[in-house]
């Protein structure tokens, strides 16, 4: 089973984030947008795991989840992975992570690599993924667009309560990822 873990996002984020992929759209036209309803906070990609692995990290998130407070973030960082020249994914995060969602990542890598999960190779970045990007985009044009929408990102105030994790199951499809939930632990 291929599997994520994520922070859900309330309606009110998914419909602002939806605005700000629609003003990028018509720009950046070699991109395929992430549907508002798939929209995450990345936590912790799994990969396919197995029916033990999945036993156990229930087990985690659910341990884990009773350690940790509902805390704020605020989402005013637009940027893409890996780089401006070799872009690839198009997202959204904060400026800097709050401690409380360090120490939740923090916790679940210490947690999950008990069970085989490989730790994650890049320091966490607090990120959710607006679009993937099908083909070569000049830089200059990523820059202009981000530039010109930062002072919507900016006033658009995304800012939101964590107050639980979600364990989610990704299915993939012709027409891309379907995600369903398997668990959720409340902060």
């Amino acid at each position: 089973m291929r599997a994520f873990i994520a922070i859900k996002l309330p309606a009110n984020i998914q419909d602002s984030l939806e605005k700000i992929q629609n003003q990028l759209k018509s720009a950046l036209p070699k991109v395929n947008w992430v549907k508002p309803t798939n929209l995450h906070l990345s936590l912790k990609f799994l990969g396919d795991i197995s029916l033990e692995q999945l036993t156990f990290t229930q087990q985690a998130i659910s341990r884990i989840s009773k350690t940790i407070s509902p805390f704020e973030i605020k989402l005013e960082t637009l940027g893409v992975f890996p780089d401006c020249r070799q872009a690839r994914i198009i997202w959204l995060g904060t400026g800097q992570i709050p401690p409380e969602l360090k120490q939740l990542v923090d916790q679940l890598e210490n947690a999950l690599i008990k069970t085989g999960i490989p730790q994650e190779q890049h320091a966490f970045q607090t990120h959710i993924t607006l679009a993937r990007i099908k083909g070569p985009l000049r830089p200059a044009d990523l820059e202009k667009w981000f530039d010109k929408i930062k002072t919507d990102l900016l006033n658009a105030n995304l800012s939101f309560t964590v107050s639980g994790i979600t364990l989610f199951q990704s299915v993939l499809g012709p027409g891309g990822s379907t995600y369903s939930i398997i668990n959720e632990a409340d902060f």
